[in-house]
């Protein structure tokens, strides 16, 4: 039932009105009448009625006025406006606001009212349906959120149960299908790319790789990480392994954006909390980006270590100090070279193999007498770039570049701010007050005004390190202070230094600080 505001100074006109039809068999339902525009304004605000009729010149306020201050108010209604013959210029006013028609008071009568009634009632069933069918469609668009959200939290977070999963997605909780998982990343920081990828060009690549599969699920992280869980049932339907399955998306991907993203996956994965524990390993694996690309590689082929192969930092900092002071640069650089090759080999986690040069650094420099304070500010400095490298040669590099400085003869020049171009000046201008924002190699050219292989190849030469290593390492350094604060939260602490995608954001961590920002947190906290 429709609700209608009758509003006419004249009583004669609104009894006419009240009586001359059958209302309710009309499908409305009259909930109030009003005798000016004002009255009629407070009445709508407090009924909120579908059909206002209202004469158009009225004291207080007119129909028109009154039909104006209704759309401010956003109250959904129709109007059928009541009209005197010299009143065609308010007709077409009242029309142009959006009345549904007119009436004249003079002519008004059972017959004409019923009609423009029944049109009336038609638009506004038509109204109701389409807003019924956007509020099903809002429903379920809320409920698709809601449970892409529950597999997300479930996957990335260990206290997230399976029966709230269950729950959430209505997923069969004894589910007795295995599964197969896929993960597809990529390491946009350790590449000089001018922007990144949108995110649906990602999901359409996804999604044309996967055409042919109907019971899959895309996990869509971010940009960066893609989880894909398909029943290994799918993948026999169609005649298809996961290998096969991971070469198709690799080759799509070099095809539609010529990059090469890292694929872990596995299969013969009997249950969900199995493969959430699968994905976590997975992450570790991903760190090993750091020594070359993965390329496609099933998780269980491959393992990440925890441990520094050969000696122990300090024994490894003995050992050199035992060698003559002539042969002392280069056996140590052959010494690092060797180690690094072990690493590779034994697939050490970075952030290990990076906490191992740093601590190693620091020995070294407690037992060599006289360092200078020039000295120790050139280590200090590498030490900071060994904790961003992104990759292996950074990393040699970086402590080629601490240990020449420790033993050679003329130790190198240090970087300084007051020896730079005005060009990297102003890079490090522009890293240092956009940290917190997206910053590409693209925006970097833009605001210098130069191109962007130009900048990247002085950058790296007047720093020593790349212009993505020198914003990640700010944005560390700005993330391990703001994790002291014990009242914030990982995911705002990633967005307030740059990082959108938190996983992400925790993998860089580890690497820089040798654990996640958790275990840094409960480290800095544990020690006031």
């Amino acid at each position: 039932m429709y609700q209608v505001l009758i509003v006419d100074d004249e009583p004669i006109v609104k009894i006419a009105l009240r009586s001359m039809i059958d209302w309710n068999a009309l499908g409305f339902h009259i909930c109030a009448t009003a005798s000016d525009g004002q009255e009629a304004l407070d009445m709508t605000c407090r009924y909120h009625p579908s059909l206002i009729i209202c004469d158009l010149k009225m004291p207080v306020m007119d129909g028109i006025e009154l039909i104006r201050e209704v759309q401010k108010k956003n109250i959904p209604c129709e109007f059928l406006v009541i009209s005197n013959y010299e009143d065609f210029n308010y007709v077409r006013t009242a029309l142009v606001l959006g009345a549904a028609d007119y009436i004249l008071k003079v002519s008004i009568s059972p017959e004409e009212l019923t009609g423009q009634l029944r049109k009336i009632r038609e638009k506004l069933d038509q109204k109701a349906e389409e807003d019924e069918k956007n509020m099903q469609t809002s429903r379920e668009w809320l409920h698709h959120q809601e449970r892409h959200a529950a597999w997300r939290e479930f996957f990335t977070n260990g206290n997230y149960s399976l029966e709230t999963l269950c729950s959430v997605t209505d997923f069969p909780a004894k589910n007795l299908e295995p599964f197969a998982i896929c993960q597809i990343s990529f390491d946009w920081y350790a590449q000089n790319l001018e922007s990144l990828p949108s995110i649906d060009l990602i999901q359409s690549t996804l999604k044309n790789a996967l055409e042919h599969f109907d019971r899959r699920r895309i996990i869509l992280f971010s940009t960066s990480n893609t989880l894909l869980l398909i029943p290994e049932s799918e993948l026999r339907l169609h005649q298809s392994t996961l290998a096969g399955l991971a070469a198709r998306i690799a080759q799509l991907f070099q095809y539609y954006m010529s990059l090469s993203p890292a694929i872990l996956y596995q299969d013969h994965i009997p249950d969900l909390t199995e493969a959430r524990r699968i994905y976590h390993n997975f992450q570790d694996l991903l760190e090993l980006c750091f020594y070359g690309p993965l390329g496609q590689v099933e998780g269980c082929s491959l393992s990440a270590s925890s441990a520094v192969p050969d000696l122990s930092y300090k024994e490894l900092a003995a050992e050199l100090l035992a060698v003559a002071d002539s042969a002392r640069l280069e056996y140590a650089s052959r010494r690092m070279k060797n180690l690094l090759d072990n690493c590779q080999h034994e697939h050490v986690l970075p952030s290990k193999i990076i906490q191992y040069c740093v601590r190693f650094l620091g020995e070294l420099e407690y037992y060599i007498a006289d360092v200078s304070s020039v000295t120790h500010d050139q280590i200090a400095d590498s030490t900071e770039f060994m904790r961003n490298s992104l990759n292996r040669e950074e990393l040699e590099k970086n402590m080629l570049d601490a240990l020449t400085v420790l033993f050679a003869p003329e130790p190198a020049a240090k970087h300084s701010s007051e020896n730079y171009s005005p060009e990297v000046s102003q890079i490090l201008s522009y890293i240092q007050n956009n940290y917190h924002r997206k910053i590409s190699l693209a925006a970097v050219s833009e605001h210098i005004g130069l191109s962007a292989g130009y900048l990247c190849r002085i950058f790296k030469e007047e720093t020593g390190i790349s212009i993505n290593a020198c914003i990640n390492n700010l944005r560390m350094t700005k993330a391990g202070k703001l994790l002291k604060d014990k009242n914030s939260y990982i995911k705002e602490v990633a967005i307030s230094v740059g990082f959108e995608d938190q996983l992400y954001f925790s993998r860089l961590f580890k690497r820089y600080y040798g654990m996640t920002p958790s275990e840094y947190r409960s480290a800095e906290l544990s020690d006031l």
